[in-house]
C-alpha cells in the first residue's frame, strides 16, 4: 500500500468516525439499542466497544472493529465482500482501492475473539467472496 493510500484511509477514517454505517438490525440485539452479539465463548458489547469472554476476559474493540463487527453480525451466514465491507463500514468507493486493511481488521477481531487463526469458526473466510459471521463455536 503506498503512502498516499495510508493518508486516503486515514482521513477517509478520521470523516467518517462518527457517521453511522446506515446497517440493518442486529437479530440478537435489542430492538433499540443493537449492541450487543451473543458470542459462542461471550458477549461483544458493541455499545462499550468491548469483547466479554465467559472465561472473565475481556477485550476492548476500535471504533472500525466495532463497527466491522456490526456489519458482519448484522448479516449472518452471509459472505461479504471486500468490496461491501469499504462501501457500507468505511464509506469509501473500493473502486481502484488497493488495500489490505479489511484483511488486518479482520485478523485483530479473530484475536480478540479468541479464534484459532488456523482454524477461524466467528469470522470465517469464505474463498473468492469475502468474510462471513457465523458465531458457531468458539476453542
Amino acid at each position: 500500500m503506498s503512502t498516499q493510500d495510508i493518508q486516503f484511509l486515514a482521513e477517509a477514517s478520521t470523516t467518517n468516525a462518527n457517521s453511522s454505517c446506515g446497517v440493518a438490525e442486529l437479530p440478537m440485539a435489542e430492538s433499540n439499542s443493537m449492541s450487543l452479539v451473543k458470542l459462542p465463548c461471550g458477549v461483544a458489547d458493541l455499545q462499550r466497544s468491548e469483547v466479554r469472554h465467559d472465561d472473565g476476559h475481556r477485550a476492548e474493540l476500535s471504533g472500525r472493529e466495532t463497527d466491522l463487527l456490526r456489519y458482519l453480525a448484522a448479516n449472518p451466514d452471509r459472505p461479504i465482500s471486500r468490496d461491501e465491507i469499504l462501501q457500507q463500514v468505511w464509506h469509501l468507493d473500493p473502486r481502484r482501492l488497493i488495500t489490505r486493511t479489511i484483511d488486518m481488521h479482520i485478523a485483530n477481531l479473530r484475536g480478540k475473539l479468541h479464534e484459532d487463526p488456523g482454524n477461524p469458526k466467528v469470522l470465517v473466510t469464505v474463498r473468492g467472496q469475502g468474510y462471513m459471521f457465523t458465531g458457531k463455536r468458539c476453542r
